[in-house]
């Protein structure tokens, strides 16, 4: 009976364990990585088709959770071939240069309840900026959604030059839903 009782233990503390460190897998299906910013005066939306979002969340042990992405410029829609043609060129993107937009994350620290401030940096064309925004945490029964929302100064990474028409403000919308491998 005491050998079964601390093998049930170990089981247990073991599973507590590889949970903590247990990375999620993407679902990229339903992950999406969005952007609005006015040009003209009109809203412009778009999207990047391809990335990659990693994280280890647990809200039992935010130390060691991290959030990092990786974006393949290239990948860039906005619903117009020219457009998108035009984004990948140095003055905006230069995607042969930089052909990755990437974020690490530093620190996700409690806010309230499944709010979280998620800190990091990102780095566009080469320009590598502090990043804080809130992330808000949905646990599912096979593993979670977060959701990100924040604004960026595109002149801040080099993007758009002093463009007249274009808006300086570009708002990001982030959904990553992982689960448990």
């Amino acid at each position: 009976m005491w050998i079964k009782l601390r093998m049930l233990l170990f089981v247990l503390l073991f599973s507590t364990f590889t949970c903590f460190s247990q990375e999620l897998v993407q679902n990229d299906s339903a992950s999406a990585i969005t952007f609005t910013i006015k040009n003209f005066g009109f809203k412009v939306a778009g999207r990047f088709n391809d990335f990659t979002i990693s994280s280890n969340f647990n809200s039992d042990n935010l130390k060691n959770a991290f959030l990092n992405a990786e974006i393949k410029v290239k990948s860039i829609f906005t619903d117009s071939d020219s457009r998108d043609a035009h984004l990948l060129e140095p003055d905006y993107f230069a995607a042969e240069e930089h052909p990755t937009i990437t974020f690490e994350s530093t620190e996700i620290a409690i806010e309230k309840n499944s709010k979280y401030r998620l800190t990091g940096f990102l780095t566009i064309k080469g320009v590598k900026k502090k990043v804080v925004t809130l992330l808000e945490v949905i646990r599912l029964k096979t593993g979670i959604t977060m959701l990100a929302n924040f604004t960026l100064d595109r002149k801040d990474f080099g993007v758009g030059g002093n463009s007249l028409v274009l808006s300086d403000e570009v708002n990001i919308k982030m959904k990553y839903v992982g689960s448990k491998n």
